[in-house]
């Protein structure tokens, strides 16, 4: 009887220990699955907010000769029309008119107020280019050493694909400049309303275009007088005015 006895607890131990190990092979296998299905959960999860978000992502425009964001999307001023700029204390007094000009030249062409020049309230203190949300255009007195061939610059700050502000910086230390109003034409020379409509083209969201006679284009040649905006430039501004 003891042997009978002790061979059922063997036996019923063996079989215990047999079932203890089918369970932990079980629980293996069940955690193993729930792992499978976490997984397969989060892939669904970030496939499906993959598609949202393309599906909400800002969709490529054709440039039309503007910079363009991350998203390929035009920048511009939208529908935030006229610019108002104003003038830095810097800018000399009698290239106001020629300044203001420039501007006439891009609305008359568009034939309609993209820019104005605000010459009433000049802007004093530190020649010194911010985001402050004020559209001003400087004459530097000092330039880096290792760009003296950059007559100007333009600085463009967007959010999206909305310009919020652009300032002019106009290199006054590597270069002269002359108004043909003002009969000031000399052989190394930069035609100053010249100049000023290119960088407000860059004002406007339009990048360089060497190009079909474009006044966006890369260089201003001394003593060029390139002052009427060209054909391909007023289509460019269809694409956002």
């Amino acid at each position: 009887m003891i042997s009978t006895n002790s061979w059922c607890f063997q036996r019923v131990t063996y079989g215990f220990r047999r079932v203890s190990q089918s369970g932990i092979s079980i629980a293996i296998v069940l955690i193993r699955m729930r792992n499978w299905f976490q997984s397969i959960y989060i892939v669904l999860v970030c496939v499906v907010l993959l598609f949202f978000v393309q599906a909400c992502a800002p969709k490529s425009q054709e440039e039309c000769g503007f910079v363009q964001n991350v998203y390929g999307e035009r920048i511009s001023w939208k529908g935030n029309l006229p610019v108002v700029m104003k003038l830095h204390e810097s800018v000399p007094a009698e290239y106001y008119e020629a300044i203001v000009h420039a501007a006439d030249v891009w609305n008359k062409a568009y034939g309609k107020t993209l820019i104005t020049i605000n010459k009433a309230d000049v802007i004093h203190g530190p020649t010194v280019s911010m985001k402050d949300t004020e559209n001003v255009i400087y004459f530097y007195p000092n330039w880096e050493a290792n760009k003296t061939t950059e007559q100007a610059r333009t600085s463009v700050y967007w959010l999206g694909d909305s310009i919020k502000e652009a300032d002019i910086r106009i290199n006054a230390k590597d270069f002269q400049y002359y108004d043909l109003a003002l009969n000031n034409k000399g052989p190394s020379k930069i035609n100053i309303q010249a100049l000023v409509i290119h960088e407000m083209g860059h004002v406007l969201g339009l990048k360089h275009k060497d190009t079909d006679a474009s006044v966006m284009a890369t260089y201003l040649a001394s003593q060029s007088d390139r002052v009427e905006i060209a054909q391909t430039d007023k289509k460019s501004l269809t694409c956002e005015y």
